[in-house]
C-alpha cells in the first residue's frame, strides 16, 4: 500500500516519519502549509524567532532545505500553497484544504497525518482534513504525540518504531539540512537533537479500516 504523509510544515515528515520515508515502496510527502507569504513590514513571529529578516525569503529557503532533507531518503514532496498560521490574517477553512489534499492521494493509499501535538493550529487542521478523508473511505493513521483525533483512542492500534543507530544517524543528517530551524527545534524539544530520546522513537496510531465501520462514503446509501 502506498503511503501519503501529510506534513503540516516543511520538516514535520522528516521529524516524525523517518521510518516511513525510508521504507520500501511508494511514499509521497504533501507539505500542506508551504505557501509564500506576501511581502510585509517584517518577518512573522516564528521566522523572527529563528533569525529571519524576510518571511518570503525564509519560505524559499525552507523549501530548499526540505528538498535536500527528503533527498537523503530518496523522496520528494508536493508543496501546497496554503499559508502557515503565522502568515494568515484570517482562519483557514477546512474544506479547500481537504479537497486539495485529496487530489494528490491515489485510491488505496494510506494517509499518515499528525495527531496534533500541542494542538498547533496547522497540525489540527491537517488532522481534521485526514479525519474527513477517512470518512470518505481512505485508510488513515496518525503520527506523533496522540491528541484528540475524533476517533476513540482505544479503537486504534499503536506502533512504536525505535530507529537503529544507522537510521537515526541518517535522520539526524536530514534534520540538520533544516539549518534555518535547528535552534528553534532544540528550543522546542528542550534537549539536544542528538539525544536518542529526542528523535529516536516514532509512534503511529492506526485507525480501524473504514470498511469495517460500514464502508466508505461512496458505498453508503
Amino acid at each position: 500500500m502506498a503511503a501519503v504523509i501529510l506534513s503540516p510544515h516543511l520538516d514535520d515528515a522528516v521529524l516524525s516519519c523517518w521510518h516511513l520515508l525510508t521504507q520500501p515502496g511508494e511514499v509521497l510527502v504533501i507539505n500542506v502549509f508551504a505557501g509564500i507569504p506576501a511581502s510585509s513590514d517584517g518577518p512573522a513571529w516564528w521566522d523572527r524567532f529563528t533569525g529571519a529578516t524576510d518571511s518570503a525569503k525564509r519560505v524559499h529557503e525552507r523549501l530548499e532545505e526540505d528538498r535536500r532533507a527528503l533527498a537523503l531518503a530518496g523522496r520528494t514532496a508536493v508543496s501546497l500553497g496554503f499559508l502557515d498560521e503565522q502568515y494568515r490574517q484570517r482562519e483557514q477553512p477546512l474544506t479547500p484544504l481537504t479537497k486539495r489534499i485529496e487530489r494528490h492521494v491515489a485510491p488505496g493509499a494510506r494517509i499518515y497525518a499528525p495527531a496534533a501535538f500541542a494542538n498547533h493550529t496547522d497540525h489540527v487542521l491537517v488532522r481534521a482534513a485526514a479525519v474527513e478523508l477517512r470518512a470518505a473511505g481512505f485508510a488513515v493513521s496518525f503520527y506523533g504525540a496522540l491528541a484528540r483525533t475524533g476517533i476513540p483512542p482505544q479503537r486504534m492500534t499503536t506502533a512504536v518504531h525505535e530507529l537503529d543507530a544507522g537510521a537515526l544517524a541518517l535522520k539526524l543528517a536530514a534534520v540538520h539540512a533544516y539549518r534555518s530551524q535547528l535552534d528553534g527545534l532544540v528550543e522546542f524539544a528542550g534537549r539536544q537533537l542528538t539525544d536518542p530520546e529526542t528523535l529516536g522513537y516514532e509512534v503511529v496510531w492506526t485507525t480501524p479500516s473504514p470498511a469495517r465501520e460500514g464502508g466508505s462514503a461512496a458505498s453508503r446509501p
